[in-house]
């Protein structure tokens, strides 16, 4: 089985860019598979709040942000402040080769998705399409904490 060297469960986080000194990106993955990273509700929070805690003592970070296909899943946006709404970039359209992109082509089991291949193939668009955005760790936090 593949090994993840994700710090936090199925996310992971690359230290603040000058652009942007306090925020850490993350990536995503399926730390748990077969099972999907959305099966247990509190998995994700959980993985959250480990990205906050320990990217908070290791760069002073107090915000987060990532580009990806899932900010444009609604189960994924569930995880995030209104705050990440506003913050939202467009689409992406211009097609990358990465998993920002293509991801969503992996099943939680790790083979090929097919349900989104299908419809791939008979629309020629991604059912999703990347998106960049980012909140503060306050926010985010008083969010995953039932504020709503």
């Amino acid at each position: 089985p593949y090994v993840f060297d994700y710090q936090c469960g199925s996310l992971k986080y690359d230290p603040p860019r000058d652009e942007h000194p306090g925020r850490v990106s993350i990536h995503i993955a399926n730390a748990v598979g077969p099972r999907s990273i959305f099966d247990d509700p509190a998995y994700l929070p959980t993985c959250l709040r480990r990205v906050m805690a320990q990217s908070a003592a290791e760069y002073g970070a107090d915000s987060l942000g990532t580009h990806t296909w899932l900010n444009s899943h609604p189960r994924w946006l569930e995880l995030f402040p209104r705050s990440w709404q506003d913050n939202m970039g467009p689409e992406t359209r211009e097609v990358k080769w990465h998993f920002g992109f293509w991801g969503q082509f992996i099943s939680a089991r790790g083979i090929f998705n097919t349900r989104l291949g299908q419809q791939l193939r008979v629309t020629g668009e991604l059912p999703f399409y990347p998106r960049l955005s980012w909140c503060t760790f306050d926010a985010l936090r008083a969010h995953l904490n039932g504020a709503r």
